[in-house]
């Protein structure tokens, strides 16, 4: 029992590996034919192609004769020349639009050009028309602010010249003697300016500063003998602007004449010293 079953086991199996075996050589067949039947559309693919562009080969008409060859291919050659003359004719006509378009296209940019120039000139016009007047406004604002001080240094020269020449007369002093040309010219010194009148105003201030050191000398010797007067008992008598110095001077001449010091030396105002004569 058991040997029949094997038996039968076997036998399927046999049947099943013949079919198998046929089954790969059905589609070896199929590969093959696949592969043909592949070749033979890119042959046709490349025929039609060439149908396409309208090249008629000798190889793709061999069956027909000679003459319907040839005057298949003359009518061919005729409808190229045709279509060539055609596509000429069209170029030449777009060639023609196209010169005609540059031509009004540059036509608008000049015209557009020379309007942007035109605008542009107005614009720069008026703003160099601006610029010269605002210009003019600060040269006449700047001549007018150069004028008024000078104006006002002239007149704070001429304030300040007549203050010192009205303390010098009353402080007893002589009027200066130099005009006003002279005094503006004096004012109005450059030190890099080389002048005559460097040197006078050079002793005039060394003159100056020698004054004022004999007149502090001077006040400390008159507060001394003011403070004798005092502690002796003379009261002080009520003094006018300008008076005190013209007495302090006469009070130091007096002292100095009742003093050991030689009789031919002579006092000027504020005490000054005089050359004996």
């Amino acid at each position: 029992m058991d040997v029949n079953g094997h038996d039968q086991d076997l036998a399927h199996l046999n049947h099943l590996w013949g079919i198998i075996s046929e089954l790969s050589e059905q589609l070896s067949q199929n590969r093959s034919v696949a592969v043909q039947l592949y070749g033979q559309a890119d042959a046709v693919n490349s025929q039609a192609v060439h149908g396409k562009t309208g090249f008629v080969l000798r190889r793709f008409n061999l069956d027909k004769p000679e003459d319907v060859y040839e005057a298949e291919l003359d009518k061919m050659n005729i409808a190229m020349t045709a279509d060539n003359h055609a596509l000429h004719r069209d170029n030449k006509q777009l060639n023609a639009l196209i010169k005609e378009y540059e031509q009004t296209l540059e036509t608008v940019m000049s015209s557009f050009r020379n309007r942007a120039r035109e605008v542009q000139e107005k614009e720069l016009a008026v703003i160099r028309g601006f610029e010269s007047h605002i210009l003019s406004l600060q040269d006449e604002e700047t001549t007018k602010r150069v004028t008024l001080t000078t104006g006002q240094s002239e007149s704070l020269a001429r304030l300040s010249r007549s203050f010192r020449q009205f303390v010098r007369a009353v402080g007893g002093e002589e009027p200066d003697r130099t005009s006003a040309e002279d005094a503006n010219k004096a004012e109005d010194f450059e030190p890099w300016v080389p002048t005559d009148g460097a040197d006078w105003a050079l002793e005039r201030e060394s003159e100056l500063a020698r004054l004022e050191r004999e007149n502090e000398e001077l006040k400390r010797m008159l507060g001394l003998h003011v403070g004798a007067l005092r502690s002796a008992g003379d009261p002080p008598k009520p003094s006018t602007p300008g008076s005190g110095l013209l007495k302090a001077g006469n009070l130091v001449g007096e002292a100095n004449r009742s003093s050991t010091q030689p009789n031919d030396i002579q006092y000027g105002p504020y005490g000054t010293f005089k050359a004996p004569n």
